[in-house]
């Protein structure tokens, strides 16, 4: 074997998990694929590791819509749809974004707009063929209900579903809802997380509660806190 040979170096988790998160976030204009997220021409969209996010994002009109972002250890069904603008005027004479004109479609600046960026907090998941139109903010901890389509600001820890989505209930009651957001165990390292895996996996919440929660005065030790 010569010695200067070169390899591949291995590529870490995060290039990996990119990598496969190319064939399932699809950008759809004009009822076609066009390309994958990470494309300089794609879809703007930023996403914190380690989620999986493998949604279709639709768009009236390339480019069309603001930011989409998504936050840790969330997950996004495949069939779920996010239209990150495609906004008709409803208060314009036409919904209609363009005309014809000397033989041609020509689309009017500004017909098609965005009601803001698609935010996805943490822990937050989303069933199949679920609908998230632009200007939405789902909180920390949210679940969207298959084919919800979700019209209005998602809160953290509830359910909502139907069309239009509404809220179903919450996860957990207020006091427990409040701790998990202090705790935010999203943002602990992976070795954390891992050595965890076992509560968090679990619906041993009030024990989590009681041993993380920052506003507790008093804990019982716990030897990787």
């Amino acid at each position: 074997m010569k010695a200067d040979m070169i390899f591949p170096q291995p590529r870490t988790l995060k290039e990996r998990l990119r990598e496969k998160l190319r064939a399932k976030v699809r950008l759809w204009a004009h009822g076609h694929q066009v390309t994958y997220f990470d494309s300089p021409e794609g879809i703007r969209m930023d996403w914190e590791y380690p989620s999986y996010p493998s949604m279709r994002v639709l768009q009236s009109v390339k480019n069309d819509g603001e930011r989409i972002k998504v936050g840790k250890y969330t997950g996004i069904h495949y069939s779920a749809v996010v239209i990150p603008g495609g906004v008709h005027h409803a208060d314009w004479v036409s919904t209609v974004h363009g005309h014809v004109e000397n033989g041609e479609w020509v689309d009017t600046p500004g017909a098609i707009h965005s009601n803001g960026p698609v935010v996805f907090g943490n822990d937050v998941f989303v069933a199949y063929e679920a609908v998230i139109t632009s200007g939405i903010t789902v909180g920390d901890g949210a679940i969207i209900a298959t084919r919800a389509v979700v019209v209005k600001d998602v809160e953290p820890y509830s359910i909502v579903g139907g069309n239009p989505a509404k809220h179903i209930k919450y996860r957990f009651d207020e006091p427990t809802r409040e701790a998990l957001l202090r705790i935010k165990w999203w943002d602990w390292s992976t070795d954390k997380v891992a050595q965890h895996k076992t509560m968090i996996h679990s619906d041993q919440v009030a024990e989590f509660v009681a041993r993380h929660d920052p506003a507790l005065e008093s804990r019982e030790p716990c030897e990787f806190c």
